[in-house]
């Protein structure tokens, strides 16, 4: 009697953890997006600026008189003259990236404003990765339990083992 007890004390454990992970699944589907990706970042080139790419070739077809009156030019200008230097540095730009069903690897631009709500999405795949896999887990005991007793239970009423 005590190890009937002590079976039924597992098997209710079994099933009270296998109902809490179920409302945890869907609290999970609840909370928003859940995408199965991850995200990469590359270096994102730097927008020129028109005035840089005329500057630019102009320095790369001129003669050297030209190229030095160039400089001359550039040093002589006055910080009244109100003349901005545009400097962008190169930024970080990131991919949402994936496995398609077919195996084949895909990859989509993430703007970076995006990137928090993205990022949460996946979080929030490999958490429903975990849940999934125990509540399969747990599942797979139950049935295997099942089966087991099912087995005892036709063995104990065989007429020809009285």
């Amino acid at each position: 009697m005590g190890l009937l007890k002590e079976l039924e004390g597992t098997v209710e454990g079994w099933q009270t953890e296998l109902q809490q992970i179920l409302l945890q699944i869907q609290a999970l589907y609840l909370e928003g997006p859940i995408i199965d990706g991850w995200l990469e970042s590359h270096p994102r080139e730097a927008q020129p600026n028109p005035s840089t790419v005329e500057s630019s070739t102009v320095i790369r077809h001129a003669e050297v008189d030209q190229l030095m009156d160039y400089v001359q030019e550039i040093c002589n200008v006055q910080p009244e003259t109100e003349q901005t230097v545009a400097c962008e540095s190169p930024r970080t730009g990131y991919r949402l990236c994936g496995l398609g069903e077919d195996g084949q690897p895909w990859s989509r631009p993430c703007p970076p404003e995006q990137i928090a709500q993205v990022s949460l999405a996946i979080a929030r795949y490999q958490k429903l990765r975990q849940l999934l896999g125990r509540k399969q887990y747990l599942e797979a005991r139950l049935s295997q339990l099942a089966q087991t007793l099912i087995a005892l239970h036709s063995r104990l009423h065989d007429p020809t083992l009285k």
